[in-house]
């Protein structure tokens, strides 16, 4: 990553091209900045050469004969501009040098400094904190930082001494750290300010501007960062982390969306070499072997909401264990065909699973008993048996699935605290009197139900009434 502040000697400025606009006529000259492996590209005109020059001479005391003069004659000749290109990449060239150790503001502004470097990044920050900070964190303690803002404060904490300018001032690394240290959410996202990248799965893999900067090639750790109650990757993957256990204690949410990672462990066992293990019962009154005491020391101990949606999951693996007091679980839109590894989440609460590819539901009261909320919405479910022991269900979510009997909402409507249920968009509910022949299922409590997100309409339990007499009178026949 580049950082002139330590590579300054590898560092090169080139302008290897000119570009003239032809509908305009302006010639831009396009600027090649390259820190040890590090390279990005800037576009700049004469004018913007002449104002930098104008602003350094005032405020550095630079030569003013450096920089080439201005011709107002035969200023689009090819000839000339190719001379003026040579004249242009001289003049960087010769204030690289004379810079050798640190960039002044407007020559790092000049040529993006600010935007590819891990220091001048890090000022441009510092002096928005500085600013702006209070005001940010007193509106919401959440913020958004690029994954290459996270990158440099994470370098930066490993360099041993800090460039001149940084001490003291608004450009101060600490007003840097001071505003990460009160953060309550931090949400990372692969570019900074561009909300294209939440649909597009790939764009982790696209460079930073005109960089060769990958952003999910940045690996950091997040220890400035220490007060965090909840962190949210949004088309990064969290496999970037190579530390996280100085938030294992406290973090309380984690999100991590739209992004291609297959396994949960990718996330709960993200800086952790041994992800692939079986992950041991972190509950009270179980014992690990000493093979499995490597995942199992440092549990997400205060960890209650998991949200997963938008990914590539394709099983709920056994690092959920890791986190033994989750309360809401959410995988939606990822290609789960089973559910398990769910037996050891005594405080599991919510789980939706919307938009997945689950077909069955076998004995789900058996690693979710306690469950109040289950959204199975737009998977591929025919029979509901499995859910027929689910006794503390409230709010269940069925709906745009493939089922097509009525006698399968009997497996549910004798669940006893059931409130709430969602069947839209199967086939059943196309069927006529749909509804008042499901609330007839329910029988004295039809009138407790909302059925689709409505209460049964006086005309529909009055009609619902007498199906459930009916049905009980079929019951009773069919049992003597």
């Amino acid at each position: 990553m580049s950082c002139y502040y330590r590579q300054h000697e590898n560092t090169t400025v080139t302008i290897p091209k000119y570009v003239v606009e032809s509908s305009a006529g302006i010639t831009y000259y396009d600027i090649k900045v390259r820190i040890g492996t590090v390279e990005w590209f800037v576009e700049r005109r004469y004018r913007d050469f002449a104002q930098l020059h104008e602003k350094l001479v005032e405020e550095v005391s630079i030569s003013k004969k450096l920089l080439p003069p201005k011709k107002l004659v035969g200023n689009k000749q090819p000839a000339f501009l190719e001379q003026r290109r040579e004249q242009l990449e001289t003049y960087l060239q010769e204030l690289l040098i004379y810079f050798r150790n640190e960039l002044p503001r407007l020559l790092a502004e000049f040529l993006e400094f600010n935007k590819y470097d891990i220091i001048y990044l890090l000022q441009d920050l510092a002096e928005l904190f500085y600013e702006s900070g209070d005001a940010l964190l007193s509106a919401k303690k959440e913020y958004s930082l690029s994954a290459l803002e996270v990158y440099a404060i994470s370098e930066r904490l490993a360099l041993p001494c800090p460039p001149s300018s940084e001490q003291g001032g608004k450009f101060d690394f600490s007003h840097v750290l001071d505003f990460s240290t009160q953060l309550a959410a931090l949400v990372v996202t692969p570019v900074k300010d561009n909300a294209s990248f939440a649909q597009d799965y790939n764009t982790v893999d696209v460079p930073i501007g005109r960089s060769n900067i990958i952003p999910n090639r940045l690996s950091f750790n997040l220890n400035a960062f220490r007060n965090l109650k909840t962190l949210k990757f949004s088309a990064l993957s969290t496999e970037n982390i190579v530390d996280i256990e100085l938030l294992k204690p406290t973090l309380q949410t984690i999100c991590v969306h739209n992004t291609t990672i297959t396994h949960i462990n990718q996330v709960l066992l993200c800086d952790n070499v041994h992800k692939d293990c079986n992950v041991p019962s972190l509950l009270p009154g179980t014992t690990a072997n000493s093979d499995d005491m490597v995942l199992s020391t440092n549990a997400w101990s205060e960890l209650s909401e998991l949200d997963l949606t938008g990914n590539l999951l394709t099983q709920i693996d056994g690092s959920v264990r890791t986190a033994p007091k989750l309360r809401r679980l959410v995988l939606e839109q990822n290609r789960i065909r089973t559910v398990q590894n769910l037996a050891e989440l005594p405080h599991l609460q919510l789980l939706s699973l919307s938009g997945n590819l689950i077909a069955e539901c076998v004995d789900w009261h058996l690693s979710m008993g306690n469950l109040v909320t289950l959204n199975l919405a737009q998977n591929k479910i025919k029979a509901l048996s499995g859910l027929r022991k689910l006794l503390s269900l409230v709010n269940l979510d069925l709906s745009c699935n493939l089922i097509e009997q009525l006698d399968e909402v009997d497996f549910v409507a004798n669940l006893p605290l059931l409130e709430t249920l969602r069947l839209t968009g199967n086939p059943l509910a196309g069927s006529v009197d749909y509804r008042p022949r499901v609330l007839a299922r329910f029988h004295e409590r039809a009138a407790e139900i909302s059925l689709d997100n409505e209460p049964g309409t006086q005309q529909e339990l009055d009609t619902a009434l007498v199906l459930s007499a009916l049905l009980k009178s079929k019951q009773r026949q069919q049992q003597k």
